[in-house]
């Protein structure tokens, strides 16, 4: 016969779960500035190849035709790919909705800021970046909010993984 042991913070987990989701709004309004600002930036910003001495952060477009790091894909692919990662995703999010809300939340995470950006594939046909980092690297909000999605869930996968080796 099997016994249950009763979870003695199980009011603890709802109230964190709580807190946890009402952090998903600033999410959604930092992708939904971040879009705010691509708009404003294709119209008054340089495009980055006009950057004649570019600084640790400058402000210019880049166009991001291919996926992450600016591998070259046809857009068609890179949507499919997107869409296939962001089931994935919805995926992991159910899974784990009410034992491990850290792992759903860094997952709604992630998958914010991949809207944000398949927002502007499907729009221009490109993700636009505008932060332009060392002269190298472009990036904007939407990729700042999935890279922080990406640390949370390592983090809070780990967390698990440890606890579990301690006992």
């Amino acid at each position: 016969m099997h016994t249950m042991q009763k979870n003695a913070h199980s009011g603890s987990v709802n109230m964190l779960t709580k807190h946890l989701y009402w952090l998903l709004i600033p999410t959604v309004l930092i992708v939904l500035c971040d879009e705010w600002l691509k708009r404003i930036g294709l119209t008054r910003l340089p495009q980055e190849g006009s950057l004649i001495h570019p600084g640790i952060v400058d402000f210019a477009i880049h166009k991001n035709f291919g996926i992450a790091f600016d591998i070259p894909f046809k857009l068609g692919w890179v949507i499919l790919i997107s869409i296939g990662i962001g089931l994935g995703l919805v995926k992991v999010a159910y899974k784990h909705w009410s034992d491990r809300p850290g792992i759903t939340f860094a997952t709604l995470m992630i998958m914010t800021g991949a809207l944000g950006n398949l927002y502007d594939r499907v729009t221009y046909g490109f993700t636009v970046d505008y932060i332009i980092l060392f002269g190298r690297s472009a990036i904007n909000l939407s990729d700042a909010i999935i890279v922080l999605g990406v640390f949370l869930l390592l983090v809070t996968s780990q967390r698990k993984k440890l606890t579990e080796n301690h006992r």
